[in-house]
């Protein structure tokens, strides 16, 4: 008990100082991912298309047929850059990444007129003299404190302009906390540094409402949802789960991932085992936002 009470007061500690898996960290793993990224896309992808919905911006907007200026943010490997592109409405895309490997992946898209810039998206935000009538966020929400972005998001969006978002929501990934404090705790001469990304989950609409109506925008649509991925071994899900991204920096919370690695995996066959098969739940929230009235929702 002393032992854990002693770890437990230990991790705050680094917290407090910032000593945590930091926008570095992320940088990392995401370079990790890039060539596999893909495998998160196959299967989340249809999801995402939610909330790409440019024809919000031409009802609220007398464009002209001008091009909408569409800020794609932390976009990744391009899918929602890629969507726009085979959409109907004409767009005018800036596509922002921390990770210059997963900019690399999607390289070709700067040959259809997508301007690609490799920098950290807060930084972008406070920093360019663009404004955009879209902005556009895919799986990113959590990285960010969410007042500063939803801040910098109103700063930089056009009036009667459209905000699309969706992200991992509390619940997400159930008992994968557990699992690494669990190896943290029996592990704590291995631990380099924590991870406070949980303290960014939206906690389903009513929380991704809350958060976007405080910055003084409100819904056009809310939805949640769930999907659930299960596997043979321990293994095969804990791979899954590192080379999708969706549990990006955890490998920076320990001096020596490969060291607990075999550990993770035994706690994964104790808590996620069901009927034969290993299964992981993906919560997800998405909605599209604008500023100004209250607006139903559908």
């Amino acid at each position: 008990m002393i032992k854990k009470c002693k770890f437990y007061m230990n991790m705050i500690y680094k917290i407090m100082k910032k000593e945590v898996v930091d926008v570095a960290d992320y940088k990392a793993s995401y370079n990790d991912v890039a060539s596999t990224y893909e495998c998160w896309v196959e299967k989340m992808g249809k999801f995402t298309d939610y909330i790409i919905k440019p024809q919000y911006v031409c009802e609220k907007i007398n464009n002209k047929n001008e091009p909408i200026k569409v800020l794609d943010f932390a976009c990744g490997t391009g899918y929602i850059s890629r969507k726009l592109l085979l959409s109907s409405v004409p767009c005018e895309i800036t596509a922002v990444d921390l990770s210059d490997k997963m900019l690399e992946v999607c390289n070709d898209l700067s040959l259809q007129g997508v301007d690609l810039i490799n920098m950290d998206g807060m930084t972008f935000l406070e920093n360019t003299s663009e404004q955009f009538d879209m902005i556009l966020c895919g799986w990113a929400l959590p990285y960010f404190s969410h007042n500063k972005l939803l801040n910098n998001f109103g700063k930089v969006l056009k009036k009667d302009g459209v905000i699309g978002i969706i992200a991992n929501s509390k619940g997400t990934l159930d008992e994968m906390e557990r699992i690494f404090l669990k190896v943290m705790e029996t592990n704590p001469q291995e631990v380099n540094k924590p991870m406070n990304i949980a303290f960014n989950l939206p906690n389903g609409e009513k929380g991704l409402k809350q958060w976007f109506e405080k910055q003084g925008f409100y819904p056009l649509e809310l939805y949640e949802g769930e999907r659930v991925f299960s596997f043979d071994t321990g293994e095969a899900l804990l791979d899954w789960l590192n080379q999708t991204g969706v549990m990006a920096g955890t490998k920076m919370i320990f001096k020596d991932y490969d060291k607990v690695k075999g550990q993770l995996i035994e706690e994964i066959k104790k808590l996620k085992y069901d009927n034969g098969k290993y299964n992981i739940n993906h919560k997800f929230v998405y909605g599209i936002f604008t500023q100004g009235g209250q607006h139903e929702h559908n």
